[in-house]
């Protein structure tokens, strides 16, 4: 594991009744598992949790190899024996599991913060950037071989394989029919839209960058509180976690940062605080 970290802080202007400063953080991480003596099963290894592997970060995400669609509008893998399959995915699989493909850590591998501090006539305005960069994320297992009407489908599925010839335009699956139930088997479909739930195609950045913090503070002058018993007073306005600058499109507004079993979860709830200071002479 190696990593450096640097941190820039600078006063810009500074006048009168004008001051601007910046602080900017950025640090850089890596690690690699150089010998590991066990071995795991293809479902760990494509979880969105990532997993121990020799030669890779110590949270690796890998990935069944996803090939289109088919005439039936099914998800098509290539399997642990290199063979291009629907159904023939052994999850269990411990000794060939190197038919994966590598994606990248679940974890960032460059973080940081840009913090912008504004001070004029008694009013303070601060305004924080974060970012992240350097990881994968596992998007939600969402994809099944049937749904019931509690079901909340995503906006993926506007795009889906509906008719034949869909498979050259489209890699949203079909909604599977009773008929494909029954002809393929409920299981071995169930493992078909596992698969893909746990494939290559289903894998976003998770690169972001985020307005963390935006706030306003108002001192009231001094010469104000001479006739009250009062030595301060202060007014601020505040609010968390706004809104996302940047992140993976293929996220569909799912939040990057809040990270949950098998992929990404609930988003950064926004924060809103008002805060009056009073100082007692």
């Amino acid at each position: 594991s190696s990593g450096v970290e640097l941190t820039l802080s600078t006063i810009n202007i500074k006048q009168k009744n004008f001051e601007w400063s910046t602080d900017f953080t950025f640090s850089h991480t890596n690690n690699k598992i150089t010998k590991l003596d066990s071995r795991t099963n293809v479902l760990s290894l494509v979880s969105g949790l990532g997993y121990a592997r020799e030669g890779y970060p110590v949270r690796a995400l890998f990935s069944i190899p996803f090939v289109g669609l088919n005439e039936e509008g099914l998800p098509q893998f290539i399997n642990q024996e290199g063979n291009k399959t629907v159904t023939d995915i052994n999850f269990q699989e411990v000794e060939k599991t190197d038919f994966l493909k590598y994606e990248g850590p679940t974890d960032p591998t460059i973080t940081g913060g840009f913090g912008n501090l504004f001070h004029f006539y008694g009013v303070t305005v601060n305004v924080f950037i974060t970012y992240s960069f350097g990881n994968v994320v596992r998007l939600d297992p969402y994809f099944a071989s049937s749904y019931d009407d509690m079901t909340a489908l995503p906006r993926d599925f506007r795009n889906r394989w509906t008719l034949p010839g869909d498979e050259t335009k489209t890699n949203i699956p079909v909604i599977a029919s009773v008929r494909q139930n029954y002809s393929y088997g409920s299981y071995e479909l169930a493992t078909c839209y596992n698969a893909y739930n746990y494939s290559t195609e289903r894998v976003a950045k998770g690169d972001f960058i985020r307005m963390k913090e935006i706030s306003v503070t108002y001192d009231l002058p001094s010469k104000v509180l001479n006739d009250v018993p009062l030595s301060k007073v202060s007014f601020k306005a505040q609010v968390t976690n706004p809104f996302l600058i940047y992140a993976d499109k293929k996220l569909n507004g799912q939040d990057p940062e809040f990270i949950n079993s098998g992929g990404v979860a609930t988003p950064m709830a926004k924060q809103f605080t008002f805060t009056l200071r009073l100082g007692f002479k």
